[in-house]
């Protein structure tokens, strides 16, 4: 019998050969059985729905309580990072030693770290403090696009180091994310010379009174 797949041509003998055939027919079937798996799992999209909710809205209450702890005292930008920073090392111990503890005690914490582990975490520490300086001297809301324009600046080297493919969804969300830049950039309007004065909304009440 012909083997298209060649893993039967050079067998010494039909046992072989059938051997072959049991381990290309459970690898085949394990391949055509794990997408029918994905589809029979039990999702729940309004679950999912309210989870996506609820991490967003705590995101929000989070920017906007970090703006008001930083602009409504005086301590210290500095003192303020190594608190947060202290309780988040705090939380993130307790997680990765409740997802991971048995590789993190077998192994050690830092197994395999490299340089380039290294760079990355120190680019998201600058990161993180350059967001504190963001919100402390502007506002959350230009936090937000900050980020947003970062996450279209990388993608784009990615695109001309990498060859990333860009999709229609994301390069349109690219220039949401551009015009919202400009218009919360554009000055703002003084609006007190179009409001009407008290003497003139008083006299104006007066005649539809007589």
């Amino acid at each position: 019998m012909h083997d298209p797949y060649g893993q039967l041509q050079n067998s010494p003998s039909k046992g072989a050969g059938t051997q072959h055939h049991l381990e290309w027919g459970t690898y085949r079937g394990k391949h055509l059985e794990e997408p029918q798996l994905l589809h029979k799992m039990e999702q729940n999209p309004w679950l999912g729905f309210g989870a996506i909710a609820i991490a967003v809205l705590c995101s929000g209450f989070a920017g906007v309580y970090f703006e008001k702890v930083l602009k409504s005292s005086d301590t210290s930008l500095w003192v303020r990072n190594i608190q947060m920073y202290l309780s988040g090392i705090v939380v993130t111990l307790v997680g990765v030693y409740m997802s991971e503890g048995a590789q993190v005690l077998e192994k050690g914490f830092f197994y395999g770290y490299t340089y380039y582990v290294g760079f990355v975490i120190l680019l998201a520490s600058v990161g993180g403090l350059y967001t504190s300086i963001v919100v402390k001297y502007t506002d959350n809301i230009m936090k937000g696009f900050s980020a947003a324009a970062a996450i279209v600046l990388s993608t784009v080297a990615s695109v001309m180091l990498f060859g990333l493919q860009i999709t229609i969804s994301f390069a349109l969300g690219a220039f949401l994310v551009c015009i919202s830049i400009y218009l919360y950039g554009l000055p703002r309007q003084d609006t007190t010379k179009i409001q009407p004065s008290l003497e003139t909304v008083s006299s104006k009440e007066k005649l539809i009174n007589m």
